[in-house]
């Protein structure tokens, strides 16, 4: 009952914002509440590739939405898998979502009537964000930074402002030896992460254990001014995460994680995992997308040149 409600309210919401005159619009939005989740991501490339939509933010949020729906769903989509028509669900509804923001950006010089709605998906931001900060989480425990980096780095770029997603995913470079550019995002992170901080639900939980971990990082390394503050809102934070001081809980998250590997492992995006060589590669299985993402590229070069 909740998920259909949730569904009806996204509905009535863009059917307020959306006019009558865009019917390709709306009828997105129609196949998203009927839950056609696949033909939705066809439907939105196909608009992405059309010079009169290619502008349009909504395409980009509906295939963001469907892709992230499918990956949920991976016993009955083609999802998930080297040779399924959506191997990195996850993945490509967040490249979508960043495509979006970019397209918000000068709508309404291209759509006089198009009203913002990106207030309108912030729970969806949040969902995105607390799946990859699980995954990432995850990988972080069974000892692959590298990869959890990686998935955090991704979820940055959709997600901008949740600087958690940033702070962890220079924890993890720091842990992988990517040294140089762990600390150089851990410390732009903390340069918007203070006591007064509000950090978002999918991530708070684990803020103070990322602090944790640099207070130690820091003292290691001589700066005792970033040492402190990361110590500071170790304390400021804890309440989020009761279990971060405790060792022995901890040690029980890595052993349920190990546990959970199979299951997760639908979920990575591992540029190195030889049976995703066309990720690797930068291809995505949903016909039309390289073109879409060409055409992208098109309208930010016009946009440059423009100013």
């Amino acid at each position: 009952m909740k998920k259909i409600t949730f569904y009806l309210i996204a509905f009535l919401l863009m059917a307020l914002k959306i006019d009558a005159q865009d019917k390709k619009i709306t009828d997105l939005n129609f196949l998203y509440v009927d839950e056609k989740f696949d033909k939705l991501v066809d439907k939105s490339v196909s608009l992405i590739l059309n010079d009169t939509y290619k502008r349009h933010p909504m395409p980009y949020m509906y295939a963001a939405l469907g892709l992230y729906e499918m990956s949920k769903k991976p016993e009955k989509f083609s999802v998930g898998e080297k040779d399924t028509d959506f191997p990195k669900p996850l993945k490509d509804a967040q490249k979508y979502i960043y495509k979006y923001l970019k397209a918000e950006v000068k709508a309404q010089k291209y759509f006089p009537d198009y009203e913002s709605t990106i207030g309108d998906y912030q729970e969806f931001f949040i969902q995105i964000a607390d799946t990859a900060n699980k995954l990432g989480q995850h990988l972080f425990l069974m000892e692959q930074p590298r990869k959890a980096a990686n998935e955090y780095k991704n979820a940055f770029k959709a997600i901008p402002n949740d600087y958690v997603l940033l702070l962890w995913q220079g924890i993890c470079e720091i842990k992988s030896l990517n040294a140089v550019e762990g600390d150089k995002n851990v410390k732009e992170a903390l340069k918007h992460i203070d006591e007064n901080y509000k950090p978002s639900p999918a991530t708070a939980g684990v803020l103070a254990h990322g602090m944790l971990i640099l207070e130690e990082y820091f003292t290691q390394n001589g700066d005792s001014e970033n040492a402190a503050k990361a110590k500071k809102l170790v304390e400021v934070f804890k309440k989020d995460d009761p279990d971060e001081l405790d060792m022995k809980k901890m040690e029980e998250r890595k052993e349920k994680a190990k546990e959970k590997d199979k299951v997760m492992k639908k979920f990575y995006s591992d540029e190195d995992d030889e049976d995703n060589v066309e990720i690797k590669k930068g291809k995505v299985r949903v016909e039309g997308a390289e073109e879409a993402d060409k055409k992208l590229d098109e309208i930010e070069k016009e946009a440059e040149d423009e100013n």
